[in-house]
């Protein structure tokens, strides 16, 4: 991915008005940023690759109301 030659300028001008030291320090930020982003990269199929139990058809007459499961006492 490549950013637009004006952001990059930006960017380039404010890392040089930085002493010495911070420089070095936004240096190990952007590979840390590289980094994760690498290991950050999953695809919509490994979202989805989790374990599903199968655990047959629901009981016959089954009502999930709050009513039903928990009684009308007007709360």
């Amino acid at each position: 991915m490549t950013i637009p030659e004006q952001n990059a300028q930006s960017l380039l001008e404010k890392i040089q008005s930085l002493p010495l030291d911070r420089i070095a320090e936004e240096e190990d930020f952007v590979d840390f940023l590289k980094e994760r982003a690498k290991s950050h990269t999953t695809t919509h199929q490994d979202v989805l690759d989790f374990p599903v139990d199968d655990l047959g058809p629901w009981p016959e007459g089954l009502s999930l109301r709050r009513e039903d499961m928990y009684g009308d006492d007007g709360r």
